[in-house]
């Protein structure tokens, strides 16, 4: 029970206005402690106000920091992995970025198989040519290398190969109900704009009807992240700036979406914060090891 004497506090907190669904126990320092359900007996035809179910999907593992590559052989023998099929693309292995990864794989004696046919705005013959190449690679897991299209098209990869019924690619289009997991994908971003490496959607361009699919689905989310600052190093001022605008987008559009709630507000406002805080400096000190691990963490 709520006291005169408390009363003043609680309004001023906007806590008065609660559902009767739950009540407050109050310390002797007039603080809330903690809400417990009141009247377990309650069904949810007797309550006055709509419930909302919100969920929320993260992937496996995730590492941030520059160096954070270093950490694949670990994993790698962790999930009991063997082959890497290698999904990145040309210029990436052109200036020196892929092998940045490869490196550690050589070193540690993993073996991989590298498919470069990766292209911007990936199309479903991209796709199909990344699901047969996977097929004959005799790999066990995809380490996608690269922005949003290099991860993209991992997704797709993965998802068709484990859900062959699904082959035509187009039929993923939405939330497709798959139903088994990706095959294994460890994401090593080389940009920061999409997220891709830590969420269930991707994008594939749909040639013959001429429009881009968006897909979402649970079962694609990588099984580890990398954020590997390193590997962002030698990105043009330009792409570096518009994929920091692009994730500063995404922050705002998932804050006022209809669907936000408190657990997606306290990702979106952080990210909100640091993007601007270290953007700028990410773009003309391409080696600020700190601001790029800002930047590329929000």
């Amino acid at each position: 029970m709520i006291t005169k004497k408390h009363s003043a506090y609680y309004k001023n907190q906007n806590l008065l206005s609660l559902p009767p669904l739950y009540f407050l126990i109050l310390s002797e320092q007039n603080e809330v402690s903690t809400f417990r359900t009141l009247n377990l007996k309650m069904t949810l035809r007797n309550l006055n106000y709509r419930i909302m179910i919100n969920r929320f999907v993260l992937n496996e593992v995730s590492y941030f920091g520059p160096g954070a590559r270093e950490v694949l052989p670990q994993e790698i023998k962790r999930l009991g992995l063997k082959k890497a099929f290698v999904s990145t693309d040309k210029d990436l292995i052109k200036f020196g970025v892929a092998d940045k990864v490869l490196s550690v794989l050589d070193k540690a004696g993993i073996p991989y198989v590298v498919f470069s046919d990766i292209k911007p705005n990936p199309t479903v013959s991209n796709v199909n040519a990344g699901v047969k190449a996977f097929a004959e690679s005799g790999a066990d897991f995809i380490l996608a290398i690269g922005g949003g299209s290099s991860i993209d098209t991992s997704k797709a990869i993965g998802i068709i190969t484990n859900n062959p019924e699904f082959s035509d690619v187009v039929s993923l289009e939405g939330v497709a109900p798959t139903q088994k997991k990706s095959v294994p994908i460890i994401a090593l971003p080389t940009t920061a704009g999409t997220a891709a490496e830590v969420t269930i959607n991707y994008v594939i361009t749909d040639e013959v009807n001429e429009k881009k699919m968006v897909c979402v689905d649970p079962n694609d989310i990588p099984a580890i992240a990398i954020v590997d600052a390193e590997l962002m190093y030698t990105l043009p001022k330009g792409l570096t700036a518009s994929t920091g605008l692009d994730a500063l987008t995404h922050a705002i559009e998932g804050l006022i979406t209809k669907g936000a709630w408190e657990m997606s507000d306290m990702f979106e406002i952080k990210a909100i914060e640091m993007i601007t805080r270290y953007l700028e400096t990410a773009v003309f000190e391409p080696t600020n090891a700190e601001a790029l691990r800002k930047s590329r963490k929000s």
